[in-house]
């Protein structure tokens, strides 16, 4: 690799860290998507129990306790508990004493499953991501909780980093083109819901360096690909559906790709055949005890609790598919994806998630572009990086699609659009190439990309995030989140700063990384500018 892409890509990966680092900082604690039920399950492992049973197994005394001592936010719960707006409408004195309360929970209540709790919904989820953080539970566990969130959040931003230098790796082995692999790692960098992902704790950070070395592996692999290669990508494919169950769409994805290969190559479809079957036992022998396991619990393969005990005949599922407002899916599925503040759902302006729809728009211009000028020159080879990065994130959207119907059943949407985060590395590899197809070969449209979403990101950590996790702004009798606006800073930014997550880091920290995420997120466009004029030249 030249030393100035590697330069580049150890200064996205750099820049990644400094601004997932705010997050985690910033985050209250339990406002990541089912953190406390997350955190339960690795209390769980942590303390040699065993796995969770789906619909029987509660959460720990510790975090049950805690739910009702901390700002939540507005999800379904059973035990009585304060909402953001409720809780810094307190008096700072019952405020300090609930935060000295939360600090002072007895540290074996850890190891202890609270008797009438809540039901640990997370239950359902595969072990392989709580069973890598369990040893940090193990180790910090004579912190208070806060700080062991803390350091679980820590250990997860690590992990998920990676999908930073993977990024890097698939584009380049997709496109041929190192300068179009650090701009993509830029752009990754600087997405903001790579980074907020990343800063939470749940197995959607595990996924991303998943999909994305996945990814990288079928890129490498093409018409060429070997028996490591369908070894290293069963070993993926088999972890992955120990990370999450959405990983399953991976599997037609890899048969489409497979099946491609047996098409393309005539002469060698015996070796082909032995290679699939090689990558779905290896996934197989890894995996299937968890899905088996699922089954004998729920009824269900997958173990999803809407699913469990329900039929899923294709007849049952069509007719509920055709009561789903598609198009409103579509949209909110759209700005979840783009942009969404954590479990308290916030979101920005609507005509911000209009930008952007222009801009991926463009993309899919440019890619339809690009492949009409192959086909004119009956260019054959090339696609297979661009074709698996279409398997991916096309399958995975189609699941989401089979999500939203089963939550139809329940008589309620879902439009989880924060799950395709996990494919964001195949994005970026389909957004790059259709921009750079549209500026005839040039990425100075990753560089204005990656500028939008840096200035996204400084608005909706700086007026929407901040201000709501300290008080400053709440949801009207409306509906509607109050705007922010900087007079409402009379005391001085230090209430930001004071208040950031809980109180838990110092001021002078918790300054020095918001220091460190601003400068981050400017660093990144110029990053991503610094590898377009290099690819130029």
């Amino acid at each position: 690799m030249p030393r100035r892409a590697s330069g580049l890509l150890f200064l996205a990966w750099l820049c990644f860290l400094c601004r997932a680092g705010w997050h985690v900082a910033l985050l209250p604690l339990w406002e990541g998507f089912d953190e406390w039920a997350h955190v339960a399950y690795i209390q769980r492992l942590a303390s040699g129990q065993g796995l969770p049973l789906p619909g029987q197994t509660r959460i720990s005394r510790e975090v049950q306790a805690s739910l009702g001592l901390t700002p939540m936010p507005a999800a379904p719960l059973s035990t009585p508990h304060y909402t953001h707006a409720e809780y810094w409408r307190l008096p700072p004195a019952e405020r300090a004493q609930l935060r000295q309360r939360l600090q002072s929970l007895p540290r074996d209540w850890a190891l202890q499953e609270a008797p009438a709790g809540e039901l640990n919904y997370e239950a359902q989820q595969p072990p392989l991501y709580y069973l890598i953080l369990a040893p940090i539970e193990r180790a910090s566990a004579s912190l208070p909780l806060p700080e062991r969130v803390l350091a679980l959040r820590l250990a997860g931003m690590l992990l998920a980093s990676l999908v930073v230098p993977l990024t890097f790796a698939a584009i380049r082995a997709a496109a041929g083109s190192v300068p179009a692999a650090a701009a993509g790692a830029a752009l990754v960098a600087v997405m903001p819901l790579p980074a907020m992902t990343a800063a939470r704790i749940g197995n959607d950070a595990l996924s991303m360096i998943l999909f994305a070395a996945l990814l990288w592996v079928l890129a490498r692999a093409g018409l060429r690909a070997g028996f490591r290669h369908a070894l290293a990508a069963g070993g993926l494919l088999g972890a992955g559906l120990l990370t999450k169950a959405y990983f399953l769409t991976a599997m037609p994805a890899l048969a489409t790709f497979y099946g491609w290969r047996l098409l393309r190559r005539p002469g060698r479809r015996a070796a082909a055949a032995a290679q699939a079957v090689l990558l779905l036992a290896t996934a197989g022998l890894l995996s299937f005890w968890w899905y088996w396991r699922n089954f004998r619990l729920t009824g269900s393969w997958s173990g999803l609790q809407q699913t469990a005990g329900q039929s899923s005949s294709l007849a049952d599922l069509l007719q509920l598919a055709l009561h789903v407002d598609w198009p409103r899916f579509a949209e909110i599925s759209f700005r979840t994806h783009l942009w969404i503040g954590h479990w308290s759902f916030l979101q920005v302006r609507a005509w911000m998630y209009g930008v952007f729809a222009v801009l991926y728009a463009l993309a899919g211009a440019g890619l339809l572009l690009l492949w009409l000028r192959r086909r004119k020159q009956r260019q054959t080879t090339g696609w297979r990086g661009l074709g698996a990065a279409a398997l991916i994130c096309g399958w995975f959207w189609l699941g989401l699609a089979y999500h939203e119907v089963t939550f139809a059943r329940l008589g309620f949407s879902s439009s989880a659009g924060w799950y395709a985060v996990c494919t964001v590395s195949a994005e970026v590899l389909l957004l790059s190439a259709g921009w750079t197809a549209l500026a005839r070969g040039r990425l100075w449209l990753l560089a204005v990309a990656a500028a939008l979403f840096a200035l996204l990101d400084l608005y909706a950590a700086n007026f929407l995030l901040m201000p709501y996790y300290t008080g400053l702004i709440t949801y009207e009798p409306s509906g509607r989140l109050a705007s922010f606006h900087l007079s409402q800073l009379s005391g001085g930014a230090a209430l930001f700063f004071e208040r950031a997550g809980g109180g838990v880091l110092p001021l002078p920290l918790n300054v020095t990384l918001w220091c460190l995420h601003a400068a981050a997120t400017v660093a990144l466009p110029l990053v991503a500018l610094k590898a377009a004029n290099s690819g130029s030249r």
